[in-house]
């Protein structure tokens, strides 16, 4: 039997608290848990207010500047014989298992790093140390694998984050109440906030059978857009997850979700796990959420992190990435993500149809059975 103790990290998110939470139906009889006490006083941490509002950029850090590799000391409470569990670094003595999101985050999302020290990396996952890989995604096994070769790949393997099913009507659509969008993001521009408002502005001069509920840290700027609409509201992003589960989710019919930059995408696991349509870009893992045509529609970004599973030329901007957004031409975008609103506005049938492949899909693929 393995003793799990789990890195005291500062930041958490929700997912990997909910990791810690559901620790034995997610990892059976087989793993012992140590400190179940991280949990105390613990809340899913987000981009805070300040952070997501600010307009000053961010100078490079020196995790940026000096090649580095996110490697952990030992807790010192922790008993000799446990595994150490970190989510996205390595453990620098004793056996440990690795929770990655994208197999960036090992050198702190420093490319440069990663050339450097990429020997150094797949030889440690590849000791008897590193007791297990874990991914959150098929696309972050298949970066795996393309970084480090077949044995890293093969060694990995991908555990979807924690989520159980939740309810939601899927006959609304059938009445002739509006179709229910939903947006959820602190980060606004970086989500894509900027070209959902316009699309759906256009969308509202064909067609306002329809509501839009976003949850964002809105810029000033971007407030007049949405004055005086009766059927967008904006919502400060201050709900904790559980509430925007039963206020919204519950009672919405499709998740936009337009991201510029995404390693998984949580929302949308979650949208599915409501039932819900997603619209949503080409971005990372979001594919494996979402079969085009099927339970959504998957639009090309004008700009993104990735190319595929693999960082593209502004994977480096993330620091400063809504400042490079602001500059990029979305009209294209604009019309694409529009026409997949107005599909189901248009067509309530193929919207129940939808949701009926993201129950079926949610089920299937990422529910947890126990």
């Amino acid at each position: 039997m393995h003793k799990i103790y789990f890195y005291p990290h500062e930041y958490l998110r929700d997912r990997q608290l909910d990791t810690i939470k559901n620790f034995k139906l997610i990892f059976g009889q087989n793993y012992k848990l140590l400190n179940s006490s991280i949990l105390e006083n613990r809340r899913g941490g987000q981009v805070s207010k300040k952070n997501a509002l600010s307009e000053n950029k961010m100078s490079k850090s020196w995790k940026n500047i000096f090649p580095l590799i996110n490697i952990k000391k030992r807790p010192k409470k922790a008993p000799k014989d446990s595994v150490i569990y970190i989510w996205g670094g390595l453990s620098l003595t004793g056996k440990f298992i690795v929770e990655v999101d994208n197999p960036w985050t090992l050198v702190g999302n420093n490319l440069n790093s990663m050339k450097i020290f990429k020997w150094v990396i797949k030889k440690i996952l590849l000791s008897k140390r590193c007791i297990e890989i874990r991914t959150i995604s098929e696309a972050s096994r298949n970066s795996l694998g393309q970084l480090f070769g077949k044995e890293v790949f093969l060694k990995a393997t991908c555990n979807y984050p924690f989520i159980q099913k939740k309810s939601n009507n899927l006959e609304k659509g059938k009445s002739n109440k509006p179709i229910r969008f939903l947006f959820v993001g602190t980060q606004f521009e970086i989500k894509g906030g900027e070209t959902l408002i316009k699309s759906f502005l256009s969308v509202l001069k064909k067609n306002k059978n329809c509501k839009l509920d976003i949850i964002t840290f809105l810029p000033n700027r971007f407030k007049k857009l949405v004055q005086n609409k009766k059927e967008i509201s904006v919502h400060d992003a201050s709900f904790s997850r559980e509430e925007i589960h039963s206020k919204f989710m519950k009672h919405c019919d499709v998740l936009l979700f337009p991201t510029y930059g995404e390693s998984f995408g949580m929302v949308a696991l979650e949208a599915l796990a409501h039932s819900m349509a997603i619209i949503t870009t080409d971005v990372y893992a979001l594919r494996e959420m979402v079969i085009n045509d099927k339970n959504g529609f998957i639009i090309k970004p004008p700009i993104s992190i990735w190319n595929n599973q693999m960082p593209s030329e502004n994977f480096s901007l993330i620091p400063n990435y809504k400042f490079y957004i602001r500059k990029i031409d979305t009209k294209d975008f604009e019309k694409k993500l529009e026409k997949s609103i107005l599909y189901y506005i248009d067509n309530p049938i193929e919207l129940i149809i939808a949701r009926r492949f993201s129950k079926n899909l949610f089920e299937k693929k990422f529910m947890y059975k126990g």
